[in-house]
């Protein structure tokens, strides 16, 4: 049996984690069938080092995952504890391919010299998206500058290093691969391709008919990149119903700004949710908000949302565009825009029959375009162009 490792930053067994990580464990766990995986993370929290299952190795280190020209040199860091514990693995497996998710491999990209297999790097964002992103939440802060010799480094130095090294490099979204494709001057297009990020469909028959209020439903980190904040005072003077899913830093602070808006009564916190317990509120709510000020490769929440037959209401950012159609499937609104916001979801609560018009044409794109299936069969086919 050939032998996959796949380097990343964080895993679903970690207590936070989003859409990369569920995408990374979708592809682990299929690729598993016809390979061997052995997959290396920052242990973090974790308190095991080493976890099996079936064909699926994780790998758990013992070193601070920060990123910088300056973190870079010190010993304890993600950089030199990967290379050292990489190297001893990959000469006792021989590995036949190297994964990325995005840069979390580049101790081992800016040293492919050392290693016969190919690489592959899965971008879920670039550089600029990220600094873009911290701006958007922070604005001109000390965080912000703080940050600033890391950004110039990333995109000066590291991010054009590690996609020049890659052999192919997968993009989550249209976005991301132009962004990267402008970001670091590359003249190999034939090197990239878009894999969206695909949804586990669920042979599902969506019921339409409503008599309560309109329900709403938010999932991922409670942080005020995700918007949050601008999704609960949107809400104020509506008749709808809120539901929270998911956990985060800033989970009092939304919590009490409910509390300040006086709008408890439309509002639930549901808490951290795994899949299953996610899907029964999919099948609940009549739509997905998802007003993220964070430049996002490709959502997964969107995604598997439409699966569900969900119309979207979302950020024109990142690469939401590629999933939600205005006037379609949902409408893409102005990141931090209360008002904006506010009036998209007015529109369903108005027109409840526009429910089911877009929430149809949301399954069928999730079918045609972003489900599982095709993604993992679009990944085996490249793996098997570049598998040794």
């Amino acid at each position: 049996m050939k032998k996959i490792a796949i380097i990343t930053k964080n895993t679903t067994f970690n207590k936070y984690f989003g859409g990369l990580e569920v995408h990374t464990k979708a592809l682990i766990e299929n690729l598993s069938s016809d390979y061997q995986v052995d997959v290396f993370a920052p242990k973090r929290e974790l308190k095991n080092l080493f976890v099996k299952e079936n064909n699926k190795n994780f790998y758990f280190l013992e070193c601070e995952y920060k990123t910088g020209f300056i973190s870079d040199l010190s010993k304890n860091n993600w950089y030199h504890g990967l290379i050292t514990f990489f190297e001893e693995k990959y000469h006792e497996n021989k590995y036949d391919l190297i994964i990325s998710i995005s840069s979390a491999g580049y101790p081992i990209i800016r040293n492919k010299a050392k290693y016969k297999p190919n690489i592959i790097t899965i971008c879920h964002g670039s550089a600029y998206s990220e600094f873009k992103s911290l701006y958007n939440e922070q604005g001109l802060s000390f965080s912000f500058f703080k940050n600033l010799p890391y950004f110039l480094y990333n995109y000066f130095f590291k991010q054009p290093d590690f996609i020049r090294n890659s052999d192919f490099v997968v993009s989550v979204s249209s976005y991301v691969q132009a962004s990267i494709v402008k970001e670091t001057g590359a003249l190999d297009l034939a090197k990239f391709n878009v894999i969206h990020n695909g949804a586990k469909l669920e042979a599902y028959q969506k019921d339409f008919s409503r008599t309560n209020s309109l329900k709403v439903l938010f999932s991922g980190r409670i942080e005020k990149s995700k918007g949050i904040f601008i999704l609960l005072q949107s809400i104020k003077d509506l008749n709808i119903k809120l539901l929270i899913a998911g956990d985060g830093s800033m989970l009092e602070q939304a919590k009490q700004l409910q509390l300040d808006l006086q709008i408890q009564d439309k509002v639930l916190f549901l808490g951290k949710l795994n899949y299953p317990q996610l899907t029964e509120y999919y099948k609940e709510c009549d739509l997905l908000v998802a007003p993220s000020l964070r430049i996002e490769g490709f959502p997964m929440s969107i995604v598997e949302a439409m699966g569900y037959y969900m119309p979207i209401i979302a950020t024109k950012i990142g690469g939401n565009d590629d999933a939600v159609f205005e006037n379609r499937n949902g409408f893409l609104i102005s990141p931090g825009d209360v008002d904006e916001l506010k009036e998209r979801i007015k529109f369903f609560d108005t027109y409840p029959e526009k429910i089911k018009e877009y929430g149809l044409n949301s399954r069928n794109l999730a079918v045609q375009k972003f489900n599982q299936d095709f993604m993992i069969n679009e990944y085996k086919n490249l793996i098997e162009r570049f598998i040794i």
